[in-house]
């Protein structure tokens, strides 16, 4: 999942969001990170862990791979975690009762109080998710343009990302199939993993 599931899935508190955005970025045990995080923020980070290693074995995952064009393949788990955060943007009703706008909002101010928890990188990126509005550009497919662009900017093996958009339109029933089918599911385990 991308950064706007890893949110939603995240327990409702400013160390869990935290540490859902910091599972992207930050590596080693939970040992090892105790040495910079307090519990509920390594908890976040391996909840995101989890949730990837649940989207990317997941039978709805791995279907969906197959709508990708060949040269766009191995990069799947990029490609279709931002496709699934389009549809939850899309559907964010039917999975949460505050507006999307509001939770966004809530989302940047959390990152914004709590820059203790955050690495120096994520401290820099911040204030461009919030002031480029990454969260609420994963609705259009326009802004799924731009965020394959950003991503595919970050290193030269990522050129083959830009134009994934493509892939969605032209197989959009069939990705958001998949995303109806899997996010229930990953809902519940991330409900279970918070228990």
């Amino acid at each position: 999942m991308n950064f706007l599931a890893h949110f939603h899935l995240a327990k409702n508190t400013d160390a869990s969001r935290v540490g859902a955005l910091l599972g992207d970025f930050v590596r080693g045990t939970p040992e090892k990170l105790r040495t910079q995080f307090p519990d509920e923020v390594i908890d976040g980070i391996m909840l995101h862990r989890a949730v990837d290693q649940f989207t990317d074995s997941h039978a709805s995952f791995l279907d969906a791979k197959k709508f990708l064009s060949p040269e766009r393949r191995r990069f799947a788990g990029i490609i279709i975690d931002i496709f699934f955060d389009h549809f939850l943007a899309h559907h964010w009703q039917e999975h949460s009762d505050r507006p999307l706008n509001l939770f966004i909002s809530e989302v940047h101010r959390i990152l914004d109080r709590r820059t203790d928890w955050l690495t120096p990188e994520l401290e820099a990126l911040v204030p461009r998710m919030q002031s480029e509005n990454w969260l609420g550009s994963y609705g259009t497919i326009d802004g799924l343009a731009l965020t394959f662009r950003r991503v595919s900017s970050r290193r030269e093996f990522l050129s083959p990302l830009v134009g994934a958009e493509e892939d969605l339109t032209y197989h959009y029933l069939s990705f958001r199939e998949a995303f109806h089918i899997f996010y229930p599911q990953v809902i519940e385990f991330a409900k279970i993993r918070h228990s």
